[in-house]
């Protein structure tokens, strides 16, 4: 094979150079044709969390308890006494629904001496920067040794936030309304007034204080009244299981108890558990 000289070989790639600088050239656009001008978009920063910064947990709308007591006796004499009790709130910036029941059932040498239950529940509407409020409240009230099974009652009013510190806080509250007893000698829908309160202290971040009253009278006859007292003192004894010791005492007042004794007191000594 023969071998071209090297001169040939350069002037054959400058040729080969040119040519290709022409082809692009030519695909240029004309220098008059206007230019979009190159925008540069920064990208954005990552969202990074300052751990400085403390969120607040979401607030909880349910909260309540569960209560539980037992004691009892074996010898010469029998006892045994069993109580529970619930307590459940829902509570929103514009309502708040609550409900509460108490079971106590006594027995002595194998004989009830008592067996009750009671069912109180309200619902409750706030009002954004009042002390107002209106609500709708209602109990079921089943009682062995009263004169009636079941004993029905509802009442629709206004409530009004006298104190609502910190620690403290002081309710009133007034409605109207009816009760029924279902199984006694009276059957009759009886129109009804209630007057309440409802007081709450914390003592210390341990130790809360509470009481609650609740008259009751007959629109008809004002003698013929009910009168519901309970008061309370509640320990914390372990933070992390939300236990504690609650000491309370319940009154309960009828004004006809159709031959039977108008007063009801029950006290007691339970352990309390929070979620």
């Amino acid at each position: 094979m023969l071998q071209r000289p090297f001169w040939t070989l350069l002037i054959a790639a400058l040729t080969a150079s040119v040519a290709a600088a022409q082809s692009m050239v030519e695909r240029l656009p004309p220098v008059d044709s206007p230019v979009e001008p190159v925008v540069f978009v920064e990208p954005q920063a990552l969202a990074v969390p300052d751990p400085t910064v403390q969120t607040a947990p979401p607030k909880r709308l349910w909260q309540g308890s569960f209560e539980l007591g037992l004691d009892g006796s074996e010898g010469n004499t029998r006892t045994f006494n069993v109580q529970f009790g619930m307590d459940v709130k829902r509570k929103t910036d514009c309502d708040v629904l609550s409900l509460d029941l108490d079971y106590r059932k006594k027995t002595a040498a194998y004989l009830e001496t008592a067996n009750r239950a009671l069912l109180d529940w309200r619902y409750e509407q706030l009002y954004d920067d009042s002390p107002w409020t209106t609500f709708v409240h209602g109990t079921v009230d089943y009682d062995e040794f009263q004169a009636f099974d079941v004993r029905v009652a509802a009442d629709v009013g206004l409530g009004f936030q006298l104190i609502d510190w910190e620690r403290t806080t002081l309710a009133v509250r007034f409605s109207g309304g009816f009760s029924h007893e279902i199984g006694g000698p009276d059957d009759a829908y009886v129109p009804e007034l209630n007057y309440g309160l409802d007081f709450e202290h914390r003592i210390s971040d341990r130790q809360k204080l509470a009481a609650q009253a609740n008259y009751i009278p007959d629109v008809t006859e004002f003698s013929d009244f009910r009168l519901k007292t309970e008061a309370s003192w509640e320990l914390l004894i372990d933070k992390e299981m939300n236990l504690s010791l609650k000491l309370s005492v319940l009154d309960r007042y009828d004004s006809t108890p159709h031959g039977l004794r108008p007063n009801d007191l029950d006290y007691s000594a339970m352990l309390l558990w929070k979620f």
